[in-house]
């Protein structure tokens, strides 16, 4: 079987997928296996209150496995983020900055993230939570010792447990949980949760606010948000007669 490691980054490196891995070490750990995954993608069928169709990485609609990595850590946005917003990332360049755009609200955001996972739900998720991330995620420098490995095979699970570490006693608060609930993708009262191991909630662990505004009403987040998904021309050196 072949092995890929990769992924599409986010705002700050859009499209310099290789440049991000090496930068934060990811390249070395992949230990040969690494994939540029942005460099080829196939259009599919998406919810055209956003967009009628978008562009998924190649590799991961082909993949018979599908593992996906997610950090434990908080967004501003959607309070939690882990299992379902880490595939956010099968979207390779800026297509992710002009959902954010698109959505327009905390809560369309939320949303549009369960619909952009049912177009290749992993099949496995295996979260690092050995140092964590509370606060106004998800770029907050309160990080957070945990000391956990979290696995598991249905993300609503996963992240309702996540939710419930960081101290949020009902996840069906959190607006993408809800939404995936109702379509069917998995359940997160805790009477449908099989837990191996003991799980404790962390003391005070910092949210943001579960309204999900922290960022959406960060002007300076918006303005840069704007930024990625301006088209710019670029100018090709070969043909360039320096007019």
């Amino acid at each position: 079987a072949q092995i890929i490691v990769g992924d599409n980054p986010g705002v700050f490196t859009y499209g310099a997928n290789e440049q991000a891995f090496r930068e934060t070490g990811l390249m070395d750990a992949a230990q040969g296996f690494y994939r540029n995954i942005g460099a080829e993608s196939r259009e599919v069928a998406f919810n055209p209150e956003y967009k009628e169709r978008l562009g998924v990485s190649q590799d991961i609609l082909d993949a018979d496995v599908f593992i996906s990595l997610p950090k434990f850590k908080t967004h501003g946005l959607t309070v939690v983020t882990g299992a379902i917003k880490n595939s956010f990332g099968i979207l390779p360049g800026a297509q992710k900055a002009w959902l954010h755009k698109q959505a327009g609200n905390p809560a369309r955001f939320n949303e549009m993230l369960v619909d952009v996972f049912s177009l290749r739900a992993p099949d496995f998720f295996i979260v690092d939570a050995v140092v964590g991330m509370e606060g106004n995620g998800p770029a907050s420098p309160d990080l957070r010792d945990i000391g956990l490995i979290l696995a598991a095979d249905n993300a609503v699970a996963l992240d309702a447990t996540i939710a419930r570490l960081m101290g949020i006693e009902d996840p069906g608060q959190i607006r993408f949980l809800a939404k995936a609930k109702d379509k069917g993708l998995g359940d997160y009262s805790q009477e449908s949760i099989e837990v191996i191991g003991e799980l404790e909630p962390i003391p005070d662990f910092k949210l943001p606010p579960m309204s999900g505004t922290a960022s959406a009403s960060n002007a300076d987040i918006q303005k840069f948000m704007e930024s990625r998904i301006q088209l710019r021309p670029q100018a090709d050196p070969d043909k360039c007669t320096g007019c």
